[in-house]
């Protein structure tokens, strides 16, 4: 089942679906990061930012990184994480809704 195509509409540069493990389970896009670098370094994100999140008594559901030109919008639905790259400027609110859209699906499995 492809979940990411939803994004594709809005030009996200790059898009992944992975689980805790890091692995690729799909892929949208092209360009760097790879979506294997993408995958990985999320779910890396996700596990180092667990402690803190139980420390606040919850635990990670979404997050941004930014830099000058891009910014990396991810939401952690289960043991997935769904994370999108765009370029600064884009409508962050539209791609992150539809990430939220899609995590709603995935946790309906």
């Amino acid at each position: 089942m492809a979940y990411l195509e939803g994004l594709a509409p809005f030009g996200v540069k790059r898009a992944v679906l992975t689980g805790l493990d890091g692995l690729v389970i799909e892929a949208l896009g092209r360009g760097a990061p790879s979506a294997e670098v993408l995958a990985a370094e999320l779910a890396s994100l996700v596990r180092h930012m667990a402690p803190l999140a139980e420390a606040l008594g919850g635990e990670v559901r979404r997050f941004t990184l930014a830099t000058e030109d891009q910014e990396v919008l991810a939401v952690r639905v289960g043991g997935y994480v769904l994370g999108a790259v765009i370029e600064r400027g884009m409508d962050r609110k539209a791609i992150g809704n539809e990430l939220s859209r899609i995590a709603l699906r995935l946790s309906e499995l």
